[in-house]
């Protein structure tokens, strides 16, 4: 065989162990890809996994603290009527249309075109409840299935067919979503946006009903400002929490029922420290004091760039304090003879001079 023909056959030879060589280093590094793409895959899979496990407890707890909070308010409300001399009554009410439910449905429809969108949501969400309780659980729920979907797909700019179908399919009950606003939907899923929907609760409050005197139930904000004044002040004189601010209590009272708030004040007084601003003496004497204060109001400077009048301390101390006891007879109906029978009656300080 001539000398050219071996040398092309190994030139032949040579070029395949090369391309050979050469498929071997491409198998090679798509063999390394695979398996750096089968690492991330792995701990994205176990980063999913826990991730899960911590939203069912995270969600958990969400539930258990809300049964807690309801449960305070139950308790609450059961104490009302004992701590208002039946005058009071309280239920807990849950909202029909809780805000943070709208709230983070709307922020999913941003950008969306959806006319209305708000009331179209209220709507929507209203009449879910309204049929099923539970509904809210069910559209968190699916949110958050779409929000997975999206995610084991890499997220890409534009849903599937299916997915895009997923979210027309839920929002308003479905078929009411145009493609555009629910691929705008879809690209508004995030950590953001869904956490809101899934730790969205509602405000649960406590609803008053008056009690008159006849007996009949009357919504709270219908009864007289009187009568809210006094089954209020009732209420909270009868409880032994921390200190209890109060102005101006008798602006809405009759005297008859300022002779029994003072009364209470007379027998809470020993369990918190009650602070009253008033104009009425009543109060002050009948209630047994500790410490009064009197205030005065201050000259007015007519000078165009003088400051405004400050009011200013005029007497200070116990109520069997000569200042503070004039002050008191000076405004006090009956004077100082007025003042000296309470005090007899209710036994507070020593013989004022």
């Amino acid at each position: 065989m001539a000398f050219r023909e071996i040398y092309a056959e190994a030139r032949l030879e040579q070029q395949a162990h090369r391309a050979i060589i050469d498929e071997n280093a491409k198998l090679t590094e798509a063999l390394q890809a695979a398996r750096h793409e089968e690492q991330v895959a792995t701990k994205a899979a176990e980063e999913a996994i826990h991730a899960v496990e911590a939203l069912v407890t995270a969600t958990e707890r969400l539930k258990e603290h809300l049964g807690r909070r309801r449960q305070v308010l139950k308790d609450a409300a059961a104490k009302v009527a004992d701590h208002s001399s039946q005058t009071l009554k309280a239920r807990m009410k849950t909202d029909p249309l809780p805000t943070e439910y709208a709230d983070a449905i709307v922020a999913l429809l941003e950008g969306s075109r959806v006319s209305d969108s708000r009331e179209r949501v209220g709507d929507w969400i209203k009449v879910a409840l309204k049929s099923d309780p539970g509904a809210w659980a069910s559209i968190s729920s699916q949110i958050l299935q779409l929000y997975e979907a999206k995610s084991m797909a890499g997220a890409p700019a534009e849903p599937g067919d299916a997915l895009l179908a997923r979210i027309k399919g839920l929002f308003f009950g479905g078929g009411q979503l145009t493609s555009f606003a629910a691929t705008r939907v879809y690209s508004l899923l995030s950590d953001v946006t869904v956490g809101a929907v899934l730790s969205a609760v509602p405000r649960d409050h406590i609803i008053l009903t008056y009690v008159d005197s006849n007996g009949k139930d009357l919504a709270f904000e219908k009864a007289s400002e009187g009568q809210q004044a006094s089954a209020l002040l009732e209420l909270l004189l009868r409880q032994s929490a921390g200190t209890l601010i109060i102005d101006q209590p008798e602006d809405d009272l009759d005297n008859n029922v300022v002779m029994k708030i003072v009364e209470l004040i007379r027998s809470s007084k020993s369990n918190r420290q009650l602070v009253f601003a008033t104009h009425n003496p009543n109060i002050v004497v009948n209630g047994d004091a500790d410490k009064v204060i009197t205030l005065e109001g201050g000259r007015v400077d007519p000078r165009p760039d003088a400051e405004s009048p400050r009011i200013g301390l005029k007497t200070d101390g116990a109520i069997e304090t000569p200042s503070v006891k004039r002050a008191i007879t000076d405004i006090m109906e009956g004077g100082e003879m007025a003042f000296d029978l309470r005090r007899r009656k209710y036994r507070f300080g020593v013989e004022a001079t």
